[in-house]
């Protein structure tokens, strides 16, 4: 897979400086969005990624964008060669944190996607409670006065309905949208980022650094989010078998809607290892043996595939 482009904040600047110069003689009244109270967002931190499966656009073809959710704050600006710089409204899209435990800690309207963030959320109890990993599976997460990094693997494959899958016709791509946090909690995303198209996975990275006074003397605070994509084939049926010393004692088939979020099966008395064969959409099969009755148990990995092809990480537990 590879770079596409970087969707910079303001998005389309020739759409936005021609408004701009119509705006100059119309009237100013009417109804505006409500916006955030702060209006800045330099002050405001980089916390990671929002994962976005998008439409890749033909050429010359402009894919329409629901801004219908989306809110001014503060401005831009855009050098131009005849007007010199022209300063824009910034708009921005507010995440709304959900709460749900199985789905994404954050959503955000229009943009569905995955959570590849380290959100601070402060408890009514009192103290911080960290959100916005959802989407990552095997997430390391490092917190410090002076340093903060969050990093994992996304899991993605084939759409449902869609049969060019891995072929040259692949017309999706992703997008890694930069999320940013304010001071008081609020976490959104401004539209810059950089998409990625075509076969194969990827591995975005973006560490950003600030410069701050406190008390009269500097201090740096750096934050790295690294989000590696890793496509997977659909799987579509699991067969379990578990075995004594020699003989076979059962066998279960099951698919992964039987599965779901994840699945506990009971070993039949006597099992001391079990077989796990699975098969994707192309015939293709994998095999796993794992022993019994071990202290740490015996789990098969899976990736549960939703219908846009976004994956989660569930568990097949066999003892």
């Amino acid at each position: 897979m590879k770079k596409l482009w970087t969707k910079g904040k303001t998005g389309a600047a020739v759409v936005l400086l021609a408004c701009f110069l119509a705006a100059l003689a119309a009237s100013t009244s009417g109804s505006r969005l409500a916006r955030p109270e702060r209006e800045d967002p330099g002050a405001d931190q980089f916390i990671g990624f929002h994962m976005v499966l998008e439409k890749m656009p033909k050429e010359g073809e402009e894919i329409p964008v629901d801004q219908s959710h989306w809110v001014e704050y503060g401005t831009e600006e855009m050098k131009t060669e005849d007007f010199g710089t022209l300063s824009f409204p910034k708009k921005i899209l507010i995440g709304r944190f959900t709460d749900d435990p199985h789905g994404q800690d954050y959503e955000f309207p229009g943009l569905p996607g995955l959570n590849c963030f380290l959100a601070e959320e402060e408890l009514e109890e009192g103290g911080t409670q960290y959100a916005g990993t959802s989407g990552l599976a095997g997430a390391h997460i490092k917190v410090g006065d002076e340093e903060e990094s969050i990093s994992g693997t996304v899991y993605f494959g084939p759409p449902l309905d869609d049969r060019n899958w891995n072929t040259n016709e692949f017309d999706y791509c992703w997008t890694a949208y930069q999320v940013y946090q304010m001071e008081d909690g609020t976490v959104y995303l401004d539209g810059s980022g950089n998409s990625y198209g075509g076969m194969g996975g990827f591995t975005t990275k973006v560490t950003d650094t600030q410069t701050k006074t406190a008390d009269g003397e500097e201090e740096i605070f750096s934050f790295t989010a690294e989000v590696t994509m890793e496509s997977v084939e659909r799987v579509t049926e699991l067969e379990v078998r578990w075995y004594g010393e020699e003989e076979l004692l059962d066998r279960r088939t099951l698919t992964m809607e039987e599965v779901g979020e994840g699945l506990s099966l009971e070993r039949p008395q006597g099992a001391v290892w079990a077989l796990v064969t699975q098969r994707d959409r192309t015939g293709d099969t994998e095999r796993s043996v794992y022993t019994l009755g071990t202290e740490a148990g015996a789990s098969h990995q899976l990736v549960q595939l939703d219908e846009r092809g976004m994956g989660r990480v569930v568990y097949l537990n066999l003892d």
